[in-house]
């Protein structure tokens, strides 16, 4: 392994880094957790990014595949309780009338900068290789990721890890408590994108999304508190707002999305998933060992 010092918005910055180099993994981008950017810089900063990192792979001459680190937020769009997305949907489908996707709010709505900026680099990528005839670029979209983290910088205030983080300090979780928790690995989601590096199936412009492996895998935060508990005995695991128990009790259950499974991952790259219990203990574990959370004891 060679470390090399590079800045993902500054042009030519990954020339020396890639030379010699068969494959890239662009996994980097601008990310809105904790205000680190504003939407504006979200977006913009994905865009330039990625063609910078693009430019470089061309130049070095020798990359013959691409990696993208796209999110399901390139695939979700509004549908209806029950849908099952795959990865031929986009989050542009059904948007002809949707107020909420508009280049116009990009500066006022994160959450719709980091999407369109997903949608909008995996056509990039897929066209850029295209154009060139160098190499081809895959797309990887992952969903809830979980799982052990390595250092105190896995965590950002917002994240996903980071509100397992407040359950397991007893605090009440905020986050998609009115819906469900897709959950992957990131083991998981690692070993699929080294798995598309040395596929022989894939094609320039595939995309394989990467979530739940099955409905053990798509949970409500009750159920996810209740995973905890039995995870984590000794702690008092907060759970969701008393007002989910309302839902329940008007629908039978909350909304049922996203409902999204990796079997294009298992079946074409050979991909083997953790167990859910697995990367819960481990994302709780590692958590509390590297002093990012002080969990509620009883």
């Amino acid at each position: 392994m060679e470390l090399f010092s590079a800045n993902l918005l500054e042009a030519d910055s990954y020339d020396t880094p890639f030379k010699g180099c068969s494959a890239v993994f662009h996994a980097a981008t601008p990310m809105g957790y904790g205000g680190a950017n504003n939407p504006r810089q979200v977006y913009d900063g994905a865009i330039n990014g990625t063609k910078s990192v693009l430019k470089s792979a061309k130049k070095v001459g020798t990359v013959k595949r691409f990696i993208y680190t796209s999110s399901f937020s390139a695939i979700h769009h509004p549908m209806k309780s029950g849908y099952i997305f795959t990865e031929k949907d986009w989050a542009s489908d059904n948007r002809e009338n949707d107020p909420n996707w508009n280049v116009d709010r990009i500066d006022q709505d994160g959450d719709m900068a980091y999407s369109m900026a997903k949608v909008d680099c995996e056509h990039i990528v897929y066209e850029f290789a295209e154009k060139s005839n160098q190499f081809d670029a895959i797309s990887a979209c992952p969903l809830t990721v979980l799982g052990p983290l390595l250092s105190r910088l896995h965590e950002r205030e917002g994240s996903w890890q980071w509100w397992l983080g407040r359950m397991l300090a007893g605090e009440t979780c905020e986050r998609q408590w009115k819906a469900l928790w897709n959950i992957i690995d990131v083991r998981d989601v690692g070993e699929a994108q080294a798995l598309m590096i040395e596929s022989n199936v894939c094609k320039n412009g595939w995309r394989y999304q990467l979530s739940a492996t099955d409905e053990s895998g798509e949970i409500d935060v009750l159920q996810l508190q209740a995973h905890l508990k039995k995870l984590f005995p000794k702690i008092d695991v907060g759970g969701p707002p008393e007002e989910i128990h309302q839902i329940i009790e008007k629908y039978g259950a909350v909304y049922q999305a996203p409902i999204a499974r990796c079997d294009q991952a298992r079946e074409e790259l050979g991909l083997k998933t953790h167990a859910i219990e697995d990367t819960l203990y481990e994302t709780g574990k590692t958590m509390i060992d590297l002093g990012l959370v002080e969990p509620a004891l009883k």
